[in-house]
């Protein structure tokens, strides 16, 4: 067989490998990936503690990971907290939010009837009549099923605690176990490829995701917004999305202010606009595309690959899909 079609066939079935293992493995595996990786990122750290205070090398790892596991949970808690002040206040402020809305969309279809030379109030009430059918909707499909997945949900939950219990014991086992030699050595190219590449990635999005939400929540903040960390998060993380971006909340809630004639709070959101997209283009090619080796345009597609084949894990999985097979191609090529 020609080596061309050849090296063809071992990258397609390296594709499928990778689905097969992504799709069936993957969740059954996915607390000792992350016991795996935390295990080895406080490494470093509990090795530094172990040399400069002579202490038990597993008590330093056990000091180190109940230390690294507080400060997060912490942190987290401390957020989640302030997130659900915020949602519940938005939610007890709903019927002004929706009074508001509904005065911003009659004016609008004002607009729109002077625009098409309609009666006035034509396109008002054909917004009442299409709302009217979605409550009726909600109430009749969507809220029974919604009843009905409250025990799934509960039992997504029960599960969610028993991985993260299994997550701890195993961070703590691999962290106690002395890091063995690779015993197929012809996997080394490709681990020590996974490792640097997946590394960088997944800091890069975490540092990119970080920097947008607390950019976009101060920005909310100067303009008093009362719900300022829940929506600066939630910009944050739409904002991984590539087919959507922080513009696609940015921009609309710009408009919407700059047809109030709120020109302060348009500015402020245009601004914030231009910061984030800025912060994505400099930083992201910055902090992953020297190590990762991909141009920006194959990290694109991977991601929407990605979140077509495997929902939003696909985000991340999608690159070091990608990575893999690239590995393997150059390893092909070189050989």
């Amino acid at each position: 067989m020609n080596k061309k079609w050849k090296n063809v066939l071992i990258i397609l079935g390296t594709a499928a490998v990778v689905y097969v293992s992504f799709y069936f493995l993957l969740p059954l595996v996915v607390p000792f990936v992350f016991a795996f990786v935390f295990a080895k990122l406080t490494q470093p750290v509990v090795q530094k503690l172990h040399k400069s205070c002579h202490i038990n090398e597993k008590i330093c790892s056990l000091l180190i990971i109940i230390l690294f596991l507080g400060a997060i949970g912490s942190f987290l808690f401390y957020i989640g907290y302030i997130c659900i002040g915020q949602l519940t206040e938005f939610l007890k402020n709903a019927p002004a939010h929706v009074g508001t809305c509904a005065r911003f969309c009659k004016r609008a279809c004002g607009g729109v009837d002077n625009l098409l030379g309609l009666h006035s109030g034509d396109t008002y009430v054909w917004v009442e009549n299409s709302l009217s059918d979605m409550d009726g909707r909600i109430s009749q499909v969507y809220l029974p099923r919604l009843t009905e997945c409250i025990p799934k949900m509960l039992v997504t939950l029960g599960e969610w605690g028993a991985g993260f219990i299994v997550f701890i014991m195993a961070t703590l086992l691999i962290s106690f176990d002395r890091e063995s030699p690779l015993r197929y050595r012809s996997l080394l190219p490709y681990v020590k490829r996974l490792k640097t590449a997946g590394f960088a990635y997944l800091k890069a999005q975490g540092i990119i995701i970080f920097l947008v939400s607390a950019v976009s929540a101060a920005g909310l903040l100067i303009i008093r917004n009362p719900y300022a960390i829940l929506l600066g998060i939630t910009i944050g993380i739409v904002d991984a999305f590539p087919i959507f971006g922080s513009g696609s909340i940015l921009i609309p809630w710009a408009v919407i202010e700059l047809v109030q004639k709120d020109f302060f709070h348009g500015a402020v959101l245009i601004t914030l606009y231009v910061i984030t997209l800025l912060l994505r283009e400099i930083m992201e090619p910055r902090l992953m595309g020297k190590e990762m080796g991909l141009k920006p345009l194959y990290v694109l597609i991977a991601v929407y690959v990605g979140i077509k084949l495997f929902g939003l894990g696909g985000i991340i999985l999608g690159p070091i899909g990608l990575t893999i097979l690239k590995t393997v191609a150059d390893t092909k090529i070189q050989a």
